[in-house]
Formats: C-alpha cells, sequence, structure tokens
C-alpha cells in the first residue's frame, strides 16, 4: 500500500513499509527503482531506463526484461506506486514519502533565508534528511553519470554551503566531523578541504589547519600531478596571516577534564570525587581517527538497519537511559570490520563531538583494557602526562568525557565482555560498536548482529565495483568460478579483485584456474597483507589444545557435514564431550551448525576453512592419528551399537582401532565414494 511507504536514495537505496526494511535483492531491480525515484512523479520512457541497465549494448530482450523487472517491483510495492504511462513509467508518491523531495524543500529554504542562525538550522536539517553520499549501491554507470552526478554534486554543494552557515555563526567546531568524512570520501573536491582548514583555523587549531593544508597539497601532487588551486591557497595565506582566535574572538578557556579520586583511603571509600585533571583538555577535541571506508563493500540491507539504529540515538537520545552499542560478529573474513567503519562513516554527523577507532589486538594478543583506554582518552585531549595510573581513575575519567556529549566508539576485534565492558561509553548520548568472532551475549543493551556469507549476486557485484564491470561482464563463467572458489567469503573476493586489479592483462579465467587446485588455493588468496590463512589463524589461536586438536582432525571426513557421534568416535572422546568441543568450535565459526530434520544437529566446515584445517593437519598429526581418527569416524557411520568408546592411540595402527564395542574398523576400499577420507 501507498500510504507506509518510505523511500530513500541517499546512502543505500532502501525502502520501509510501515518502518520494516523492504529487502530489494536484485541489483537491476534497484536500478529501475532508483532512476524512478529521482524523478518521482516524472514520466522515464522505456529507453531512458533501458540505457540506465545495460549501456549502450542491450540485449535483444531488452523491452521485454525491463517489463519484468515493472512487474517484480509491482509486486512489492504495489500497482499504484509503479505506474504504467503512455510513454513510459513513473513512480507516483507524495514528497513526504522521499529523502530527496524533503532535502530539496528545506534546501530550498536555506538558500532563500537570510537570517544567519534559521540559515544555518534549514540546511542542517535539510542534511539530517540524507544519510550520506547518495546511491552508493547502485551499479548503473549511466545513472551515476547523469541524474546521479547531479544530485551527488547539490548533496555536496549543500554540506559547503551548510558548513559556511554554521561557521558564520560561530560554530566551528561542530562541523569538523561531517569535513572529515567529505575530504575522505571526496580527497580531490579541494573546496572541502579549504573548508576543513577554515574550521579548524577559527576553532583555534591552527596548527591542524596548517597541517591540513600539506596533507591535501601531498594528496594533489602525488595522485593528480598538481598543486592546489587558488582557492586553497588563499585559505592557507589567510591562516598563515594572523594567529588563530575562537570564533567568537574571545581566548580559548583553560580546558577541564576530570578523573575520579576516592573520597577514603581505602578500596572500600565511601565514594568518588571529580578533579580537574592537569594537561587534559578533552572537552575542547572533536577527534576523528576513522579508517578509509571501502566504497565498493556495501551491503545495504543490513547497513541501512545498522545506520538507522545509530541514527536513532540523535533522536531520542534525550529519553534514553543507556547508550546504543552494536556487536557485529561472524567468521574471520566476512567484513566485520568493513562495515563496522562503514556505518561509522556514515552517521558521523550524528555524532558531532568526535568518532574514534581502536583496534583491540595488538600482533597475536589482545590488548588490556587499560592499554585501550589510555589511547582513548589520550584522543580525547588527555595529555599524556596526565593520564592516571589507577585503573578506576582512568574508566571515570574516560567516562566523564564522554558525558553529555555525542561520540562514536568502534571497538575492533574484541576478545570477550570482559574486555569490553570498561571501553563502553556510560553516557546515553553516546554509542559503540563492537567486532567480534563471537556473539558478546552478556553485554546489557546491545543488538547483535551476526555478519554471514555474501549472496551470488553480492559477490559479484563487490568483484564488478573493484574491477571494473565490463571485464566481469566479458567473463562471466569465470567471474562465477572465482566466486564459487572464494566460496562467497568477503575477504577472499576483496583479495581476488585486488589481484585483479594490480594486473589488468589478467583475464579472469587466469585466475580461476590457479584457484582451482586445493593445494594452492590459500596461497593464491593473499595479496598485500591481507591472507585468508592469516584471518582464520585468529581464531584457531583462540582454542585450546583439544580444540585445535578437533579442528584438525575433523577436516579429514570428505562428508558434507557430520553429526555428534561421528566426530566423537573420530576423536575418541565421549558424545557430551564431543559436543562441547563443536559447539565452541561454532561459536568460533571455524565450524557452522544446521538442524536437519530426522537426522539432528550437523556440523560443516566452511570450504576455504577446512582447507586450513587441512594444512594444519598434516602439519601436526602423525599419520596414525589421521588415520585413526578417519577409520573410526567411518565406522561409527555405519554401527552404533551400545558399548564404551576404546580411546585413541598416538601409535594406532594403519587399520584403526574398533572405536565401539562391537563395532568393526571399515577398510577404505569398502566405502561407497561419497564416504571418502583424506588422511
Amino acid at each position: 500500500m501507498l500510504d507506509d511507504l518510505q523511500f530513500d536514495v541517499f546512502g543505500p537505496l532502501t525502502v520501509r513499509r510501515n518502518g520494516e526494511l523492504l529487502e530489494i535483492p536484485q541489483a537491476k531491480h534497484r536500478v529501475v527503482l532508483a532512476a524512478l525515484l529521482l524523478r518521482a512523479n516524472r514520466t522515464l520512457t522505456a529507453e531512458e531506463l533501458i540505457q540506465q541497465l545495460w549501456g549502450g549494448e542491450p540485449p535483444l530482450t531488452a523491452r521485454k526484461t525491463l517489463q519484468g523487472y515493472i512487474a517484480r517491483l509491482r509486486k512489492v510495492l504495489g500497482a499504484d506506486v509503479v505506474v504504467s504511462r503512455a510513454s513510459g513509467y513513473a513512480i507516483a508518491i507524495d514528497g513526504e514519502r522521499l529523502d530527496l523531495d524533503r532535502f530539496n524543500l528545506l534546501l530550498h529554504k536555506a538558500e532563500l533565508c537570510a537570517e544567519p542562525a534559521e540559515r544555518a538550522r534549514l540546511f542542517r536539517s535539510a542534511l539530517e534528511q540524507t544519510n550520506g553520499t547518495p546511491l552508493v549501491d547502485i551499479p548503473s554507470e549511466y545513472l551515476h553519470q547523469g541524474d546521479g552526478a547531479a544530485l551527488l554534486e547539490r548533496w555536496l554543494n549543500a554540506t559547503e554551503s551548510w558548513a559556511d552557515a554554521e561557521m558564520a555563526v560561530g560554530r566551528c567546531a561542530e562541523v569538523l566531523p561531517r569535513l572529515r568524512a567529505l575530504v575522505s570520501e571526496h580527497p580531490f573536491r579541494e573546496s572541502a578541504w579549504g573548508r576543513l582548514m577554515t574550521a579548524l583555523y577559527k576553532a583555534g587549531r591552527q596548527g591542524e589547519a596548517l597541517a591540513t593544508y600539506q596533507e591535501a597539497r601531498r594528496l594533489l601532487s602525488e595522485e593528480l600531478g598538481v598543486e592546489p588551486g587558488e582557492e586553497l591557497r588563499a585559505a592557507h595565506r589567510q591562516i598563515l596571516a594572523g594567529p588563530a582566535a575562537r570564533s567568537d574572538g574571545e581566548p580559548d578557556p583553560a580546558p577541564r577534564a576530570f578523573a575520579a579520586a576516592g573520597s577514603g583511603g581505602g578500596s572500600g571509600g565511601g565514594g568518588t570525587s571529580l578533579r580537574p585533571v592537569a594537561g587534559a583538555a578533552g572537552s575542547a577535541a572533536s577527534p576523528y581517527t576513522l579508517p578509509p571506508r571501502l566504497a565498493e563493500f556495501a551491503r545495504p540491507g543490513i547497513e541501512a538497519e545498522l545506520i538507522q539504529r545509530l541514527r536513532d540515538v540523535s533522536r531520542d537520545g534525550a529519553e534514553r537511559t543507556v547508550p546504543q552499542t552494536l556487536n557485529l560478529y561472524g567468521a574471520a573474513g566476512v567484513g566485520k570490520t568493513t562495515m563496522a567503519v562503514r556505518v561509522a562513516h556514515a552517521v558521523s554527523p550524528v555524532f558531532p563531538d568526535g568518532q574514534l577507532y581502536v583496534e583491540l589486538q595488538r600482533g597475536d594478543g589482545f590488548r588490556e583494557p587499560a592499554d585501550v583506554l589510555g589511547e582513548l582518552v589520550r584522543a580525547l585531549g588527555v595529555a599524556p602526562g596526565a593520564v592516571p595510573a589507577e585503573f578506576a581513575e582512568l574508566v571515570a575519567l574516560y567516562r566523564g568525557l564522554l558525558s553529555h556529549r555525542r561520540v562514536l566508539i568502534v571497538l575492533d576485534g574484541a576478545r570477550d565482555e570482559a574486555q569490553v565492558r570498561p571501553l563502553l561509553p556510560a553516557s546515553p548520548t553516546c554509542a559503540a560498536v563492537v567486532t567480534s568472532l563471537e556473539m558478546l551475549s552478556t553485554l546489557g543493551g546491545t543488538r547483535h548482529v551476526r555478519l554471514g556469507l555474501l549472496s551470488a549476486e553480492e559477490s559479484r557485484e563487490i568483484l564488478a565495483r573493484i574491477i571494473g564491470r565490463e571485464r566481469v561482464a566479458a567473463e562471466e563463467g569465470a567471474a562465477q568460478d572465482l566466486v564459487r572458489h572464494c566460496g562467497r567469503l568477503p575477504l577472499a573476493i576483496r583479495i581476488v579483485g585486488a589481484r585483479l586489479l594490480e594486473r589488468p592483462h589478467w583475464r579472469l579465467e587466469t585466475l580461476a584456474r590457479r584457484l582451482e587446485s586445493d593445494r594452492r588455493r590459500l596461497d593464491e588468496l593473499v595479496v598485500g597483507d591481507l591472507g585468508v590463512r592469516e584471518s582464520l589463524a585468529v581464531g584457531y589461536a583462540a582454542l585450546d589444545a583439544p580444540e585445535r586438536r578437533a579442528f584438525r582432525l575433523l577436516s579429514l571426513l570428505e562428508m558434507a557435514s557430520f553429526p555428534v557421534r561421528v566426530a566423537a568416535a573420530a576423536l575418541g572422546l565421549p558424545d557430551d564431550r564431543a559436543e562441547e568441543t563443536l559447539e565452541r568450535l561454532t561459536a568460533q565459526h571455524l565450524l557452522d551448525a544446521d538442524f536437519v530434520k530426522g537426522s539432528g544437529v550437523r556440523f560443516s566446515y566452511h570450504p576455504l576453512v577446512r582447507l586450513y584445517a587441512r594444512e594444519l593437519t598434516f602439519d601436526v598429526d602423525s599419520m596414525q592419528s589421521r588415520h585413526g581418527a578417519v577409520q573410526n569416524a567411518l565406522a561409527a557411520w555405519y554401527t552404533r551399537p551400545a558399548g564404551a568408546l576404546v580411546p585413541l592411540r598416538a601409535t594406532a595402527p594403519a587399520t584403526g582401532p574398533a572405536v565401539r564395542a562391537g563395532a568393526a574398523a571399515v577398510p577404505a576400499a569398502a566405502l561407497p565414494p561419497e564416504l571418502g577420507f583424506t588422511a
């Protein structure tokens, strides 16, 4: 029904009905919908839509295929929304249902307004209707070069006009996060760099303003071979010409921050008091330490949900009593860090007082909370010499610095809840995004989101964004082979894309052939500092010795999946202990678990995880252990009489021991091909 639909074209294309996200997974369907929304209530001809879909080389069945896309959109949205007209198609909605229409209306009012404070408010309201760069997940070069390019330029100009208006009324520090995000996403836009420099200068941060100019100059020189233009040079000269001053003309007050000190002498003192910390400057800082976001890795459905949850913090912060926390968890290589960073960039305007990113792992180990807190408070403006040595004081200082401020914290690669709890903000105006292998289930007030594998279409789309749609379209079969060899793992897709990007002379088929070999596949899935093998090693390192042994040996079973009893036999364990081990491997996402009707819970490996585990078992486990595990598992597959397990021996004979009373070892030659083994 029309009366409950809402559409967004800024950020990922999203459609909601009664507040619930409607999935439109097919890329071509999203292209058609985006094209219609950009010209809402106006007619697009079939020829225009065909060009948006296929460019200058449409298939012979283009018109019929387009009709099918329209029919599917009508089925999802309603026939009264996507309408046919004599000359083509249109989407019929009123302005309140589309973020673009709300943005345009407020932008027009802002441009006509002469009163400075009201002008700033209207520009701010216009941008609040948007969710970042428009059409980020729409795979249509023609759309991005036509209507999309015009919309992007209008949005960028509006962002810069907003910054000018805010600075005109003295709100210089408030514009810094959005301007930093702007130059990060559009690094060659000199007008954005100039405004960032001006905002820093007017906020009394002359040194940072000058450093920003040098950063922009270096980037333009290295990437484009040009010097900054006159606008940027003029801003630089202005900063050099006079001392930094606050935007209101007054000198900066002495910065303040607070730490807690026990009022009594013992650990059981009656309370805490707040005292100033010398050298702290947290109240003046709006730190921004997010890494660059990867534009190629949009996953619009999940992103839209996460962005909406974090944007809601700004709307109901006054009513909230606890901060919002998101826990993104899942297997190594599924894109948890990428997703967290993308979402953090998208919501940066909601958190004008700062966005902080910290890694919770260093080298082969996890960082202690005190070490991470020290990094966070220094980023918030506390001088290194003013960081408290006592952990309780450090936590109190950190939470005091965040009190009543809008700051987003990204905690990447958490070990467990104990590591994370002291790092979470206490103020309801703040939010945190935490990534981890395991679900951090005991963190209160947390929304847990599991990230899984990509769909085949998402995998192909990401590959096309990295290496270009023309290369993928020219070798569709090879592209499908690459996706299959990668097991739809985002990290593997990214590595494959990067290797092809740096080798434009390679055909996709060349790399697909190199990935065919199980023995070579993990060696091929490496580029720069990225590697599937290295990523999986993180989860393996978190296991204890029995869990590692189970992970290695069970990979030898050539079964698509196996039940607990087969794993128990292979490992020489009682069923209950084997089940605990399998559940631990599943929690680390080194195994997958599914309930199969009539068979119970069955466990399986992702293809790349199995290859990694097999590498380890051939390096670590003896031949006798490998043969014994496989023989015992296969014997258990055929027979399950009552009786006790006979523990495996390190020097088991090649034929393998019996694993249950009355169960004979099964010769490999007698096994059907689907129950083979590798030992």
